[in-house]
């Protein structure tokens, strides 16, 4: 499995329309790519864990994590025209980002040791 695990910060001056746009284009695009086979997209929250959670100099409000099932899928998504005119979109209303794929393991299986020593 491939996670695209997108961090993401709205501009200031974003309008509410604005904003309605990028989130109907995200759910347009999540929708009609058949190559995606999970989206989840998130807002920041503040939890107590009784201990420092101190999460780096940057924060970010948003998250968006798509999952693929190899990375051939994911290269698909990435360049179909929909995804391009999401990624349009994304600049016009987002100031700052963090992108990365990750190779995923179920941290409950017995592979997943072997997977983080290599």
């Amino acid at each position: 499995m491939i996670s695209h695990i997108v961090l993401f910060n709205p501009k200031p001056d974003v309008t509410t329309d604005q904003r309605r746009s990028f989130a109907l284009a995200i759910r347009e695009t999540c929708r009609s790519i058949d190559v995606v086979s999970a989206a989840r997209i998130g807002r920041a929250k503040d939890i107590n864990a009784g201990y420092s959670r101190v999460l780096g100099e940057k924060t970010y409000q948003y998250a968006a994590v798509l999952d693929f099932e190899t990375e051939e899928a994911l290269i698909q998504y990435l360049q179909h025209p929909l995804h391009r005119e999401l990624g349009r979109l994304f600049w016009e209303t987002c100031e700052s980002t963090i992108v990365i794929e990750v190779e995923m393991r179920d941290g409950r299986s017995a592979e997943v040791v072997e997977f983080l020593v290599e």
